[in-house]
This record gives C-alpha cells, sequence and structure tokens, in this order.
C-alpha cells in the first residue's frame, strides 16, 4: 500500500473532530427548532442522533450473512425513510474489497461485516472509526469475551459489535458414547482413544470416530489449531513482544501427531473435507465427535428436516491435555464504521437496531444467525427451540480468538498448507512444522515484526 494513502494520524483526529462538531451542531439546531428532521429515539447503547431521512447507507457484507440479514436490513430502511445498498460478496472477495477501501478511507461504505481475525488489521489501524468517540456505550449484555474482539489493541476504543456469534465447539454423539461405554473425552488422548474404539465398532456402519478438515489454509489450520492450543502450544509465543512463532515446539510436534492419528479415524476423503462437509458429516451420522463444529452446522445438526441425530448430539469446551488450558475460538462477525463514512451518525444507528436483542433473537430463529447477546443466548423460547445454546454460551465464557496479529491470514495460508500436506503424506510431521515455521518466521521478518 502506497504510505501516502493511508490516513494519517492527524486526518484521523480531523474527521473525529469534524464528527463531533457536526454532532454538536445538529443538537443546537434542533435545540433551536431550525431543522424540520426528527431526532432518533434513544436506543441503549446509542446516543440520541439526527435523523437523516431520506439519506443512504452502504453496507458490505458476506454474501451469506446478506441473504440472511436483508429481510430485516430492509425493514429499518422502510421505518426510517433511507436507501441501504447492500454489497454482498464471498469471504475472500469482501476480505480484499475491505482491505481496499478500509485502508485508504475511500469512503465507499458506511458499515461493514468483518471476521473477527481482520480485527488486528482494520482497528490496530485505526481504519475504522472509534464508537464510543460517536457516543456509543457498551452494552454489558453482550458476552464479554465477543465484545472485546471489537477493541483492538485492547483498551484503545470500540471499533466494532459482534453480530454473528460463531464459536468453534467440540461436538459428540451422545447416543454412540452411551452405547459403547465411552465417558465424554476431557483430553485429547481421551478423544484419540474413544474415536479409535469407535471406527473400530462401527465403521462397517459407515460411522467414523472423529471428523475433520484436510483441505490446504483456512479449513486445516482452523481444525488444528484447537487441538494445538489443548496441548498447550499456539502459533506465536504470546509471552514476549515481538512474538516469535511456536511451531516448532515439542507441544506443537505432539499436537500435529495427534491430528494425523485422528485423521485416521475420519471418513475417507478427509484431505477434501470443507466446513459445509462437516455438518453433513455430522448430521448424516457419519462422524461421532469432531472439534471444529460451528453454530451454522449446530443450526443443521438441530433441523429436524434434514438431519438424522437430532437430540443425539452434545457440545461443550474443547478438550486439553493435562495442564493445559481449554480454548475455544471465536469466528465472529462484528460491524464497524469506515474512517471516511459520509454518514457515520446512522450508520451507528443502524448497527445498533441490528444488534439489539429484539433483532439477535429474530435472526437466531429466523435466519440462522447465532446470537452474541447473554439475553438471547438464555432465551427460554430459544432454549426450547435449540437446546444447545447453553452450551454455546459456555464455550463462547472460555473463546479466544485466532493470534492477534495483522499478519494472521498470510501465517495461516502457510501453516495450514503444511498441515494438508502432512494429512495427505506429502510430508513428515517434523518437516511440515519446521518448514512451517521458518516461513512464518520470514515473513514477519519481511513485515518487519522481527529482525532477521
Amino acid at each position: 500500500m502506497d504510505n501516502d494513502t493511508k490516513p494519517t494520524e492527524a486526518n484521523l483526529i480531523n474527521r473525529r473532530e469534524l464528527l463531533r462538531s457536526t454532532a454538536v451542531a445538529s443538537a443546537a439546531l434542533v435545540t433551536a427548532g431550525a431543522s424540520s428532521a426528527a431526532a432518533a429515539p434513544s436506543r441503549r447503547g446509542a446516543p440520541a442522533i439526527l435523523r437523516r431521512q431520506g439519506g443512504k447507507l452502504v453496507v458490505a457484507m458476506q454474501n451469506a450473512d446478506q441473504q440472511a440479514a436483508q429481510p430485516l436490513i430492509d425493514e429499518y430502511a422502510e421505518a426510517n425513510g433511507i436507501e441501504i445498498e447492500v454489497q454482498g460478496f464471498p469471504f475472500e472477495g469482501l476480505l480484499e474489497r475491505l482491505t481496499i477501501n478500509l485502508t485508504q478511507a475511500t469512503g465507499a461504505y458506511d458499515v461493514v461485516s468483518m471476521d473477527d481475525p481482520w480485527m488486528p488489521q482494520f482497528a490496530g489501524g485505526e481504519f475504522l472509526m472509534n464508537l464510543e468517540e460517536l457516543g456509543y456505550e457498551r452494552d454489558p449484555d453482550f458476552v464479554p469475551e465477543l465484545l472485546a474482539l471489537g477493541d483492538f489493541p485492547p483498551g484503545s476504543g470500540l471499533r466494532g459489535i459482534p453480530w454473528v456469534g460463531n464459536v468453534q465447539v467440540f461436538a459428540w454423539r451422545t447416543d454412540v458414547l452411551e452405547e459403547l461405554g465411552l465417558e465424554v473425552p476431557q483430553t485429547w488422548d481421551d478423544v484419540l482413544n474413544a474415536a479409535a474404539a469407535i471406527t473400530e465398532a462401527k465403521k462397517s456402519e459407515d460411522l467414523y470416530g472423529f471428523g475433520l478438515r484436510g483441505v490446504a489454509g483456512n479449513p486445516a489450520a482452523t481444525s488444528f489449531l484447537p487441538i494445538l492450543r489443548g496441548h498447550g502450544g499456539d502459533l506465536f509465543d504470546d509471552n514476549n513482544d515481538p512474538k516469535e512463532p511456536t511451531l516448532d515446539t515439542p507441544e506443537a510436534q505432539e499436537a500435529l501427531r495427534k491430528h494425523l492419528e485422528l485423521a485416521k479415524l475420519a471418513p475417507p476423503g478427509v484431505e477434501n473435507v470443507q466446513h459445509a462437509d462437516m455438518g453433513t458429516n455430522m448430521y448424516s451420522g457419519r462422524i461421532a465427535m469432531a472439534a471444529d463444529i460451528w453454530p451454522d452446522l449446530l443450526l443443521q445438526i438441530w433441523d429436524p428436516d434434514i438431519s438424522q441425530v437430532v437430540g443425539k448430539v452434545a457440545i461443550g469446551p474443547e478438550p486439553a491435555q493435562t495442564g493445559a488450558e481449554s480454548k475455544n475460538m471465536t469466528g465472529n462477525w462484528l460491524l464497524g464504521i469506515p474512517e471516511g463514512s459520509q454518514n457515520p451518525e446512522q450508520a451507528l444507528d443502524f448497527i445498533v437496531w441490528l444488534t439489539a436483542p429484539e433483532q439477535q433473537k429474530r435472526l437466531l430463529l429466523d435466519n440462522n444467525i447465532p446470537a452474541t447477546r447473554t439475553s438471547v443466548l438464555t432465551d427460554q423460547e430459544a432454549v426450547e427451540k435449540l437446546p444447545f445454546l447453553p452450551g454455546l454460551l459456555e464455550a463462547a465464557r472460555k473463546a479466544v480468538p485466532r493470534p492477534r496479529t495483522p499478519h494472521y491470514n498470510a501465517a495461516e495460508a502457510i501453516y495450514g498448507r503444511y498441515i494438508a500436506e502432512a494429512i495427505a503424506g506429502q510430508t513428515s510431521p517434523e518437516d511440515a512444522l519446521t518448514n512451517a515455521n521458518k516461513e512464518i518466521r520470514d515473513l514477519m521478518v519481511r513485515e518487519g515484526v522481527l529482525e532477521d
């Protein structure tokens, strides 16, 4: 990126001062009766703002989320007399589009939906407005661990509000474990032993002990990370700054050996398994356990129209070896306002409305969007329909994000490729992690994070 196009600190401050000045001037006009526009009703978490009838918001989000949220977006637009243009993109396309427009403050978007691993880049670079400087007050009803994803670096101000509460969980077939007299696994050794017993007993019925994703990049990396963390390892050393990559440690080597043993106990073709396949394998009864299950898959598993295992699956925190901490992983999507937005006050009002309890519940029950609020995850009607919600809340309270670095996506592509090669038998586990660690370190050196 050309440094000349990056917003300087002075420019960012000037924008914020302009917003504050505009808000003060608008309030004065309302008080003096000089404006015919109606002030917006106060909503919890949002300031009272000047409603701009007939204005426009441009929103960027992932295709699937757009389809789910579009009815509510249309409802807000009609109720507030504004036009909302939603531009939907596939995952990689959205990241590319936001990287260009946010880092250059083009003003193309008023609201953007972002995967939480992107927050270190966008929030850390101050390419997003500080919502608290616009008057937003944090709502304690949000699951704290999820709301914290929008504050990066921690304590610098909230620049994103979670609206899609994705949390990775460990899932298991209660009926299969009971039939075979197996306890719910607590450690990864337990998981491996149970998966071996299940595969041996049920393989002839096309039921396997474990499921994971083996496609290079994000899929393989995402399936491996909970096992790595459950062995006390991680991608980077958080105890030092700058953070050195730590994939060449004994903990990482043991985690990958365990991962490869579990891959042998998965249905054939694990090297081709993607996210959607994980859900299919679970709800069709092909796998008995998995540590890479997400809320959208849980909604399928509990859907009686497609699932063969309704009421037979339980979820909980990720297993962990003795001495290691159980860590579920976040995959939330957050809404933020880019620097350069043409209508930030209305954008904030829209974000607050869409993430309010009423809309969160509707998105969950009607549109299969997992909630980020405690009140919705414990709502009696919601829990009766979706009994996994208490387990999802428990997992969310133990959830941690992927390594918080602006360079995570590039690092993930590297180690996700090597994990896939090890699963496919193209490289040894030792070489996979050693080579991945070297390439990630070289990346961080090129980016100026580490010294050669």
